[in-house]
């Protein structure tokens, strides 16, 4: 058997051994012929881990001691900055995490890699122009060296920003459009001649309107087969489906047809009975998808809302968790009442606009009803904007205590006119936040959280009457619907 080739030869007493990937190979001692047990080798790898981590250790608590361009020049920076931007509250923030996490904020702030120095933070953590520090930034740094999940689910992409700025666009172009054809189809009729000034405005609005209009419809089917998940309650998926998808089609058939109405008007051609024909029947057809996913969108989300509000009193004192997501989304889904109410009075105008053009291209009516819709489904859209956005001041007041903390320094002086603002201001900062907006994504994101542990992993019957009342339907085997969706409908 010494000859044979099973047997394995005599290793040295030192040999190289691999660790998990990204950490530094590690030498170990070994006697010949006596290859490691898979737990040894585990133990070797952790041990790799554990020298990596160190090592990482040692270089923070060394990272401001070689120069003063170190983790303290970095410190002192910021705390300078802080005072002249009136963010020294926010700076105690910093101040109140331990000296470890304070090596890690600066050297964060200095970008992440290498040593902390002076040049690098400047670079890294100031403002576009370079001039001033990112506040946001640097809240986010130290919300998340203290261990908070400082992820916005709710951040406005790309997407949304093309969406706000069409829908707003093609609501003000195209009502103008439609009420100046509607002028124009009406002095014809009653002079025989059209009103310069209005075919004027039908010519050079007209192309503009349908192509905008024609971009909200094209975003509006996006959206809604971006935001369609299993885990959506049957109205949502049935408000994807048809009011966004279908009406979304049915709007971009119009506004094509709308397009060659224009093309006409422009070149000075008689315009095509079919294509305003077409104009009608689509105009119809959308309608009727935006008046019957309106009614059913009052409907539910009103009984949403009641639900939560129901909820809400009915977890007061007990579950301030519970309490606070029921009302955010009761104020969520009294936003969406509101607005399905708009989107069926939108739906209304364009049945009864697009059944004038089907039954006479020559009256002027139709045109302006369907003008009329357009702008009401941007007022609309334009308005859940802007709730959402106000409400956030609301729900930070609530979670921060402002009209708690108003209250009690006018009890103490009567005489006294706290500024609520400057008071909010000084709360924001002194939990870690820059901005309303932080602290609100924040607030959001912890609720998130926790409405999935509880409500979705645990099945605790409050959260899941919470989930099913912002639309969604949880299944603790999938393990759906997951935190990001959550957050979403939590807030939208």
């Amino acid at each position: 058997m010494a000859n044979s080739p099973l047997q394995k030869k005599p290793t040295s007493s030192r040999e190289s051994i691999k660790s998990t990937p990204g950490q530094p190979s590690v030498t170990s001692d070994r006697a010949p012929s006596s290859p490691a047990a898979p737990s040894n080798v585990l133990q070797l790898q952790r041990a790799a881990g554990n020298r990596a981590a160190q090592a990482s250790v040692k270089q923070l608590q060394n990272d401001g001691a070689a120069a003063a361009g170190g983790s303290q020049a970095v410190a002192s920076w910021l705390k300078a900055e802080a005072a002249k931007d009136k963010k020294t509250e926010l700076f105690s923030f910093y101040e109140s995490l331990s000296p470890m996490q304070q090596k890690m904020v600066t050297h964060l702030c200095s970008g992440g890699t290498g040593s902390s120095s002076l040049a690098k933070a400047k670079k890294h953590i100031t403002g576009f122009t370079g001039r001033s520090v990112d506040w946001d930034k640097f809240s986010t740094i130290i919300r998340t060296v203290k261990g908070k999940n400082a992820k916005n689910y709710n951040e406005d992409t790309d997407r949304d920003y093309v969406t706000y700025a069409t829908t707003a666009a093609a609501a003000s172009v195209g009502a103008s459009s439609s009420t100046a054809a509607g002028v124009s189809t009406s002095q014809d009729l009653i002079t025989g001649a059209a009103n310069e000034g209005a075919l004027g405005a039908v010519k050079d609005i007209g192309p503009a309107a349908a192509m905008l209009s024609g971009v909200t419809a094209g975003m509006q089917i996006y959206n809604a087969t971006q935001n369609h998940d299993e885990s959506l309650s049957t109205h949502d998926k049935a408000q994807n489906i048809g009011a966004e998808g279908f009406a979304g089609t049915a709007d971009l058939a119009r506004f094509s047809a709308q397009s060659v109405v224009n093309t006409q008007t422009y070149m000075g051609a008689a315009v095509s009975t079919a294509a305003t024909a077409a104009a009608g029947a689509a105009g119809v057809v959308g309608g009727a998808a935006y008046l019957a996913g309106g009614v059913a969108g009052v409907y539910t989300h009103g009984k949403r809302e009641k639900n939560l509000k129901n909820l809400e009193k009915e977890a007061e004192g007990k579950d301030a968790e519970l309490n606070l997501a029921a009302n955010i989304g009761g104020s969520t889904q009294a936003i969406n009442k509101k607005k399905s109410a708009a989107t069926a009075l939108k739906g209304a105008a364009m049945i009864v606009g697009g059944g004038l053009l089907l039954a006479s291209a020559a009256t002027p009516v139709g045109w302006l009803l369907l003008g009329v819709a357009g702008a009401i489904g941007g007022i609309a859209a334009i308005y859940k904007f802007y709730k959402k956005r106000t409400r956030k001041e609301e729900i930070v007041d609530r979670f921060l205590g402002v009209d708690k903390k108003v209250a009690e320094l006018q009890a103490a002086d009567p005489k006294a006119k706290p500024d609520k603002s400057a008071l909010r201001n000084g709360l924001l900062q002194q939990n870690g936040f820059n901005s309303v907006g932080q602290c609100y994504s924040q607030i959001i994101t912890d609720l998130a959280h926790t409405i999935y542990k509880k409500g979705v992993l645990d099945s605790d019957p409050q959260y899941v009457t919470l989930l099913n009342n912002i639309g969604l339907k949880p299944d603790g085997k999938k393990k759906t619907p997951k935190v990001d969706l959550i957050a979403k409908k939590l807030h939208t």
